[in-house]
């Protein structure tokens, strides 16, 4: 008699070597917001936002991804952004891969706004501060904000790489790292029985910036 037993790990792996993406879903709102390969050494993903306060654009996997199911699951992002102080960034899981408005999470004028019902990731606000937050929302309930201060800032046409490792452990244990460094660990951050997609999205802050992104990068066990 055989066994059924799980072969290697699940992982979504996109580096941006291809002129339309038709693993990932695309998202654009605005009259001047864009996403599209550029032309940089290696393959890159570029998020276009132009100087209004309704342009925004997302880029995401499929819905496919349970903590409970594979775990550790972990999210990685390599990325730039063209001017850090106006941008507002959010990268890492969530219940859905496409919104309304392209905008996932953001913190506008201080005031959290979460689109989903469940995710979890990093912010950059650079209006505000040019240090990266973890945020999360669960079951419609935000988390509360945790600047990541052990990891270095945000810095215009710098490189950095973002990576979450998530476990169901303590009702959703995530540590945080940025470049390599693991800035924090913290508990109660999601509801591990959601099955989530990888998103990357940027939106407008009146003034003109792009984001590019090296790659996306989701990896967990077989269930």
């Amino acid at each position: 008699m055989g066994t059924d037993y799980a072969k290697g790990k699940v992982e979504l792996f996109e580096d941006f070597v291809h002129d339309n993406v038709t693993n990932l879903v695309e998202t654009v709102d605005g009259s001047g917001g864009a996403q599209d390969i550029t032309n940089k050494h290696g393959g890159w993903w570029r998020q276009t936002i132009q100087a209004n306060d309704t342009d925004a654009a997302m880029i995401a996997g499929e819905v496919a991804w349970e903590v409970d199911e594979g775990y550790p699951l972990v999210f990685e992002v390599r990325l730039l952004s063209s001017d850090v102080s106006v941008s507002s960034i959010f990268v890492g899981m969530s219940d859905a891969n496409t919104e309304s408005g392209a905008v996932v999470i953001e913190d506008e004028d201080g005031t959290l706004n979460t689109a989903p019902t469940d995710a979890i990731g990093f912010l950059l606000e650079g209006e505000q501060d040019e240090t990266w937050q973890a945020v999360g929302v669960q079951n419609g309930t935000d988390n509360t904000q945790t600047a990541l201060t052990g990891g270095a800032d945000a810095a215009d046409a710098t490189v950095q790489t973002l990576r979450m490792e998530l476990s169901p452990e303590n009702s959703g244990t995530v540590r945080y790292y940025i470049d390599g460094e693991l800035v924090s660990t913290l508990t109660s951050q999601f509801r591990s029985s959601i099955v989530m997609a990888p998103v990357a999205a940027s939106d407008a802050r009146n003034s003109a910036y792009t984001v590019d992104y090296d790659y996306i990068y989701v990896t967990a066990p077989r269930s």
